[in-house]
């Protein structure tokens, strides 16, 4: 039979108790009744040295996310371990954070560049009061800025990218005590921002 990376088992590390099922992302044993079926099909499990060597053959299936160099497999198919909840939630806060907000009707870019631009507008704005500009607003549009204005949207956005950070320090302490254990759980503390 072909080679299909969905549907996949590796025996890693000399292990002969368990395969890693890339179907399901976790580790199964090998009386799993779908390893076993897969196996009347094939003669074995590839054999591997370690997890990072499946990577390859997975990354494209897999959120980047789950792999830390190391590892990427699931304590289960439904479950994640600490550490890729984590790393999840860091990936959560990162787009949350560059994904732009409203600010006064207009949605406004807020990429680390952004920040920066924003961030250097705002230091104008604030030595001279008299400052103006045109800022290029996400649909592409020029809206002309008074300093006020400028003040008001740098604060805006450094208030998003506060909340942003604070979240994810919320949901990592969570994380840690055992109470935010889901994938869901985390989108649920983003998506209140």
């Amino acid at each position: 039979m072909q080679f299909e990376p969905r549907n996949w088992y590796w025996a890693v590390g000399g292990a002969v108790d368990k395969v890693y099922s890339s179907q399901r992302n976790t580790y199964v044993p090998i009386a799993d009744a779908d390893f076993v079926a897969w196996l009347a099909e094939r003669a074995a499990a590839t054999k591997i040295a370690s997890e990072a060597e499946i990577w390859p053959y997975v990354s494209d299936l897999l959120p980047a996310w789950l792999f830390d160099g190391t590892t990427f497999a699931q304590p289960t198919a439904t479950t994640y371990s600490r550490p890729q909840l984590k790393v999840y939630a860091a990936a959560v806060r990162y787009d949350k954070e560059v994904g732009g907000i409203s600010v006064g009707g207009m949605s406004v870019s807020t990429d680390r560049v952004s920040q920066s631009m924003i961030n250097g507008a705002y230091n104008m704005a604030a030595h001279d009061a008299s400052f103006t500009t045109k800022w290029k607003a996400e649909n592409g549009n020029f809206t002309p800025l008074d300093a006020p204005t400028i003040i008001a949207l740098a604060v805006a956005i450094g208030q998003h990218v506060a909340a942003c950070f604070s979240t994810e320090a919320d949901v990592v302490a969570q994380i840690d005590a055992g109470t935010l254990i889901s994938i869901p759980e985390i989108n649920a503390a983003f998506a209140a921002i």
